[in-house]
């Protein structure tokens, strides 16, 4: 099947205010890859976040992918590069260090998320 005929794509082009959890169910992946990206991968999209310098803090932070708030010395701020028109812009966005262990408490409503706001905005 094409890319532009993907019923996802055909939702998101033409009704881009359509909640990610009204969206056809499709496998949503989350992990590190090789280098140490985190990667958030629904087909046809694909983010890879590359983690950024910690600035410490005293306020506990909000992890994007499990929603659960942690300490600042667990967790990871990264940015993904957006494609587009016009020039490169960054999204930043906040994971838990330990990316294997918030992939069991990440629902896959929230991961849409966080791939269509980025992707679709």
């Amino acid at each position: 099947m094409d890319e532009g005929c993907d019923e996802r794509h055909l939702i998101a082009r033409y009704f881009p205010g359509t909640p990610p959890e009204l969206w056809p169910a499709g496998e949503v992946l989350y992990y590190r890859d090789e280098e140490g990206r985190i990667v958030l991968q629904e087909d046809p999209w694909e983010l890879r976040f590359v983690p950024v310098e910690r600035v410490p803090g005293a306020r506990p932070v909000l992890c994007d992918a499990c929603r659960r708030q942690l300490a600042w010395n667990q967790v990871v701020l990264a940015r993904a590069e957006v494609a587009g028109d016009g020039p490169v812009r960054y999204v930043y966005r906040s994971f838990c260090e330990d990316t294997e262990a918030c992939a069991a408490w990440a629902r896959p409503e929230y991961l849409r998320e966080i791939l269509a706001r980025v992707i679709l905005h």
